[in-house]
C-alpha cells in the first residue's frame, strides 16, 4: 500500500476542487431542494435506495419520484394510503423494481416516521456508539424497514439490502454519509447525533477502482471488508472524518478524470500522476 501521507496532499487537492458544482448527476442533487430535516432524510433515503445503475438515469428516476411527492416527501409517506392512491406512479419501473416495490418503500418510511418520529430515531434505536462503525444502526434500520414494508420479493430485498450479509452496503453508507456529514455537499441533518469517525466509505465501482490504482485498497472483492479496509486507510488521513474524501474520489472516477487503463494524454495531465499504479512516478 502507498504511504497515506504521500497520498494526502493529492486527495486534499481533489477535496478542495470537487465542490457542489460537480454534484450533477449525483442522486443527492435531486434531494437537495428540501430543507426540513424530515423531508431531507426521507428524500435522501429514497435517492440512496435507487442509487445503482447509470448516474443520469438514477437522478432522473429519483427526481420523478420526489416530484410526485409534491412539497413534502415526509408528509407524503406518512399519509400515503395504497388502496386510495392506486393511480400514483402507476407505470413506475426502474431496473428490477416496479411500482409495488416503490409503494412498499413509501409505506415503510411512513410507518417508521410515525412510530419513531424520524428515520434518525429509528437508526439511533439500534446503533452502538461504541462500535467501530455504524453497522449496528444500519442493520437495525434495514431490518425494521423491511418488516414495516411487508414485502419479501427479491427485487425489494435488493432495494433495501441487508447490511449484515457482508456486502459493501454502498447505498446505505451513502445515505449515512449524506445524513451525518455536513459541508458544501452533504446536508448533514443528523450532524452531531452520530460521529463522522464511524462512517464507512460508500464503496462503488469508481471508488474501488481509484482506491486500488492509488494503492489505498488491496482487497479485490468489493464487499464490507473492502469498504472497511479503505475506510481505515482514510482514517490515517483524517481520524475524525475519513469519508470526507468519498465525493471527490467518486467524482474523479465517475466523471472520467481518472482513466481505467493507461491513456498517455489523460494520464499525463492527471492530478494523481506519480501516486497512481498505472503511471508510477
Amino acid at each position: 500500500m502507498n504511504d497515506p501521507f504521500k497520498i494526502k496532499p493529492h486527495l486534499d487537492r481533489l477535496l478542495a476542487r470537487f465542490d457542489r458544482s460537480y454534484l450533477e448527476p449525483d442522486p443527492l442533487a435531486a434531494a437537495l431542494r428540501f430543507s426540513a430535516p424530515g423531508d431531507v432524510e426521507t428524500a435522501c433515503l429514497i435517492a440512496a435506495s435507487f442509487a445503482y445503475g447509470r448516474a443520469d438515469l438514477i437522478q432522473k428516476n429519483v427526481t420523478q419520484i420526489l416530484d410526485a411527492m409534491e412539497e413534502s416527501p415526509a408528509s407524503f409517506c406518512e399519509t400515503f394510503d395504497p388502496s386510495a392512491n392506486r393511480e400514483w406512479m402507476k407505470s413506475f419501473s426502474y431496473r428490477f423494481q416496479k411500482r409495488d416495490d416503490l409503494v412498499a418503500l413509501v409505506k415503510a418510511i411512513g410507518s417508521a416516521r410515525k412510530s419513531n418520529g424520524s428515520l434518525k430515531n429509528l437508526f439511533l434505536e439500534g446503533d452502538d456508539p461504541q462500535a467501530e462503525t455504524i453497522l449496528p444502526g444500519l442493520v437495525h434500520m434495514a431490518s425494521a424497514l423491511r418488516k414495516l414494508a411487508g414485502r419479501k420479493t427479491a427485487p425489494f430485498n435488493a432495494l433495501l439490502s441487508d447490511p449484515s450479509l457482508g456486502g459493501a452496503s454502498k447505498r446505505w453508507n451513502l445515505f449515512l454519509r449524506w445524513m451525518v456529514r455536513k459541508d458544501g455537499v452533504d446536508p448533514g441533518v443528523w450532524s452531531g447525533s452520530v460521529s463522522t469517525a464511524r462512517l464507512v466509505i460508500p464503496l462503488d465501482t469508481h471508488v474501488g477502482r481509484v482506491g486500488r490504482q492509488l494503492g489505498m485498497l488491496e482487497r479485490k472483492s468489493s464487499d464490507w471488508k473492502a469498504a472497511l479496509e479503505l475506510t481505515r486507510y482514510l482514517r490515517a488521513l483524517d481520524p475524525g472524518d475519513p469519508v470526507k474524501y468519498d465525493f471527490a474520489i467518486c467524482s474523479y472516477g465517475k466523471l472520467g478524470y481518472c482513466a481505467k487503463k493507461v491513456n498517455p494524454e489523460k494520464c499525463g495531465k492527471c492530478d494523481l500522476a506519480g501516486i497512481c499504479s498505472l503511471v508510477p512516478g
